[in-house]
């Protein structure tokens, strides 16, 4: 859950920032999208099912509270196929990825020369995934883990929260002098692939590796009637957002009943469309803001501050501590400002994406919830309206869902998936490939997959030109 603190009344609306200027992207005259190639196709969170603020619920019709949710909607269906050679394909992206994670955890400075070091299915141009890369293949529809476990493996059962998260390529340099300090050093965004978050992490974490064109690259047009077209992905955004905070229900309300530029078809963002537009580059806010207007907050620490805004995707978590009948349903959230603690510090970080209680009904009493957040919302796409949701998206508690993995190896991680001062179970490649004099590439090339167990330390000192000696001494083996 989120842990965002704001200082000002969260019903109250707020100015919205003056329009900065067009920037790279272009202005026109129309409101239609200009480019009939998708290039960014956002695949669907595969959530078929509705849920009100406690339970699951058979989908509301229109015009009933809670419609306009997740499931209502569907757009690029996932697909994969099993390339029975350790990789899967996604066929919406053309994206290859490698079928299992990286077998131990490591800092986020070896990940990428991990990824370039794999031969895997003759595949050798293997790099770690961007944010919205690897977010492209989370799946929604049961719950954890966040990912078609039939496709793609894990390590662990869920239960070890130090095995949850994956590296992405994109480091976090939004920068605070309030900082948890789970973000101070160098870290870098990590996808929960148990837990579904996106978040700003250090320490040492787990690789899925990517092959393909680069995926997630934006093609914003800021209209004349104060919308945004977005050719890459094919939707279009409210330039502006709705200026004030609400519960998630009126949140769907606001989308059913605005006809904001004229346009009577709005609807709330999933998690994926929403996590679409974020910028990951180090601008603060998180989101480019010569195309679109974002509202200003005042945080706990005093400081210039941006909102929460709310996705119509749920997170069918039944809160066991919730006294309210038949748990609580929360719903997932994306931070375009600082993600802080309970004292105020930056803990996830602007684009991180987290969940929240949906109403104040069904508190669990956590100084962690805030239950208001702001809207922007979206039309068009290749979506369909699909009232009914689908409820065979749902598993549940499938006998046939795989969801127990081999343990990774996380070295000296703690339990909770911190780190402590040693260093990990694993070498510190880039050290070795300094003290042998060398690129860590040509390093991790000779070595082999790492995760194909001990490698053979004869052949890979030949290979490399030094003594068996000096080559174990320096991994430290």
């Amino acid at each position: 859950m989120h842990t965002k603190i704001i200082t000002l009344s969260i019903v109250t609306s707020l100015a919205l920032l003056a329009l900065v200027g067009c920037g790279s992207s272009s202005s026109v005259d129309d409101s239609t999208i200009t480019d009939t190639t998708i290039s960014y196709p956002i695949i669907d969170t595969n959530q078929g099912t509705c849920y009100d603020n406690s339970q699951m619920v058979d989908c509301p019709v229109e015009g009933a509270e809670f419609y306009g949710q997740d499931a209502q909607y569907t757009g690029n269906l996932p697909s994969y196929s099993d390339n029975s050679n350790g990789t899967i394909t996604d066929n919406v992206t053309s994206l290859v990825w490698t079928q299992s994670i990286s077998s131990y955890a490591m800092p986020w400075s070896d990940a990428s020369a991990y990824c370039e070091a794999l031969e895997t299915a003759t595949i050798t141009d293997w790099r770690l995934p961007s944010v919205k890369e690897l977010w492209s293949i989370r799946d929604f529809s049961t719950g954890m883990p966040w990912v078609d476990t039939d496709y793609f493996y894990l390590v662990s059962d869920g239960s070890d929260l130090g095995q949850h998260h994956s590296w992405t390529s994109n480091l976090y340099l939004v920068e605070s002098e309030y900082q948890n300090e789970q973000v101070q050093g160098d870290p870098a965004f990590i996808v929960n692939d148990w837990t579904g978050h996106i978040k700003a992490m250090s320490g040492n974490r787990f690789v899925r590796c990517v092959s393909g064109a680069t995926y997630g690259v934006n093609d914003f047009v800021v209209n004349s009637d104060a919308t945004v077209s977005d050719n890459a992905t094919g939707l279009m955004w409210m330039q502006d957002d709705s200026g004030y905070a609400m519960e998630w229900k009126d949140a769907l309300k606001y989308a059913q009943d605005s006809t904001y530029a004229g346009y009577d078809d709005w609807r709330l963002p999933n998690a994926k469309e929403l996590q679409s537009i974020v910028d990951y580059s180090g601008v603060f806010p998180a989101i480019d803001t010569s195309v679109f207007n974002i509202s200003t907050l005042t945080n706990i620490k005093g400081q210039t501050d941006y909102p929460f805004f709310w996705t119509s995707t749920s997170n069918p978590l039944v809160g066991e501590e919730s006294d309210i009948d038949g748990g609580n349903i929360y719903a997932w959230i994306l931070a375009f400002g600082y993600n802080t603690d309970t004292e105020g510090n930056d803990l996830h970080g602007a684009g991180s994406v987290v969940f929240d209680t949906k109403s104040q009904e069904v508190s669990t009493g956590s100084d962690i919830e805030v239950f208001y957040h702001h809207v922007r919302l979206v039309r068009g796409g290749d979506v369909a309206s699909t009232p009914e949701g689908d409820a065979s998206t749902y598993r549940g508690d499938d006998a046939t869902r795989v969801v127990v993995f081999p343990d990774g190896d996380m070295g000296n991680q703690q339990p909770d998936g911190g780190d402590t001062d040693a260093p990990s179970g694993q070498p510190d490649f880039a050290a070795a490939a300094e003290i042998l004099g060398m690129s860590e590439e040509a390093l991790m090339s000779a070595l082999g997959d790492p995760s194909q167990g001990e490698p053979d330390y004869e052949t890979a000192a030949t290979t490399l030109g030094v003594t068996v000696e000096a080559l174990q001494t320096a991994l430290g083996s």
